[in-house]
């Protein structure tokens, strides 16, 4: 597990009001942090840390390497007494930054003070979309910009946004095709929301623009993280991180539209998982006037709640489309034999399902598995009855 102490310096740098952003609501933070504020933030993490394989610092908020060089200085240097290779108890720094902010001498000053990881946000690749987002900077400064960091042995992240004004479906899986070829190390996917006192919201109230639904914004992150899955890229994050003020409901929330919630990247693996076993039943003969009737996936405790959706929409859907009466999902160690013995039943039949595995590849979540049980169980002295049962393995591609 990693643990990230952020450090926020909320709109330092930036030389441009993007269209959506307000970077002091995003953040949840108003104001930069002295360097004494740094060190003491650093400090407080230091007993929560041991309980982590990995610790970053990790400046967030900003365009750091557009803040003047003096008070970048002043920041690394308030972080670096904390890395273990001087002592302390942090794996590496971390910055995000614009990608037009990036050059070799900005970074020959990163390596000076040990930062491993730069994030850009690059947010589109297709020039129309960042114009109207109000960027300020073009396609090939992300390119450029990846191409310096990857020489210079950074490990690269690239945040993108999926709706922006302009965008379409297939832009937005154009830019994930022209990130893939960027080989970053790892990508964070965010839906555009609409928060107060920004461009992007006078325009939503106008009716200018007009946000992805969750559904659809769901359903396109799916398609994105296939793409990233195929080209070997880890996805760090799907969707903005809950803060004080980014909410969906409450007097404090600053969000007026688009696709937010709080577990989005959940929503997207639950979505997967629902495909996932929807083409399995299918495949496998499964519908409504089949006998089968119960289905069993195996697969890690921690995603026991992917599987079976929000306040169980997976499951209620699974059983209205496939006629089940019943869904249960068991560890990776539980053996068949074990669920029909708890049953007190006998399996009198097992049939591997034809189901094509390869299909899911590339998926958050795919099917591994799937076998048809027929099951023999005693209902009285010299009666007995037969149930049919589906059992499949699923697996989830965990994020960074």
């Amino acid at each position: 597990m990693i643990l990230v102490i952020p450090i926020f310096v909320p709109h330092a740098g930036c030389p441009h009001d993007c269209c959506f952003c307000n970077q002091k609501i995003i953040s949840g933070s108003t104001k930069l942090p002295r360097e004494g504020e740094i060190a003491a933030k650093i400090e407080s993490f230091r007993s929560e840390a041991q309980r982590y394989d990995e610790v970053e610092i990790a400046f967030f908020g900003g365009s750091f390497t557009a803040i003047e060089p003096a008070s970048q200085e002043h920041y690394l240097k308030a972080a670096a007494p904390f890395l273990k290779k001087n002592g302390g108890f942090v794996d590496v720094i971390r910055i995000s930054t614009r990608p037009d902010a990036i050059d070799q001498i900005t970074a020959e000053r990163l390596k000076k003070y040990s930062v491993g990881i730069v994030e850009l946000g690059a947010q589109s690749m297709d020039d129309k979309v960042l114009a109207l987002s109000e960027r300020g900077h073009t396609a090939e400064d992300t390119r450029a910009a990846s191409k310096l960091l990857k020489e210079n042995g950074f490990v690269l992240g690239l945040q993108t946004m999926t709706g922006l004004p302009g965008a379409t479906e297939e832009s937005d899986l154009n830019t994930a095709r022209e990130i893939a070829a960027q080989k970053p190390d790892f990508v964070r996917i965010y839906p555009t929301i609409v928060v107060k006192n920004t461009k992007l919201c006078r325009d939503y109230e106008a009716g200018a623009y007009i946000p992805m639904s969750t559904e659809a914004a769901v359903r396109l992150c799916s398609k994105l993280c296939e793409i990233y899955a195929k080209n070997g890229i880890s996805v760090a994050r799907i969707g903005l991180q809950s803060t004080g003020s980014i909410s969906r409901e409450g007097a404090g929330s600053e969000v007026v539209g688009g696709p937010y919630h709080e577990a989005f990247g959940q929503l997207v693996r639950s979505y997967d998982a629902l495909s996932a076993m929807k083409d399995a039943l299918c495949a496998a003969s499964v519908n409504p006037g089949s006998p089968v009737k119960s289905l069993t996936v195996i697969t890690n405790p921690i995603y026991f709640s992917d599987v079976l959706g929000q306040s169980r929409c997976n499951a209620e859907s699974l059983k209205k489309e496939f006629g089940l009466l019943h869904i249960n999902v068991l560890p990776p160690e539980t053996e068949p034999e074990e669920i029909f013995r708890k049953r007190a039943g006998r399996v009198t039949e097992e049939k591997t399902a034809s189901v094509d595995v390869s299909k899911y590849d590339y998926r958050l979540a795919k099917v591994s598995g799937a076998a048809l049980y027929t099951l023999k169980q005693p209902t009285g002295k010299e009666t007995s009855r037969e149930l049919r049962e589906i059992i499949l393995r699923l697996e989830f591609k965990s994020m960074r």
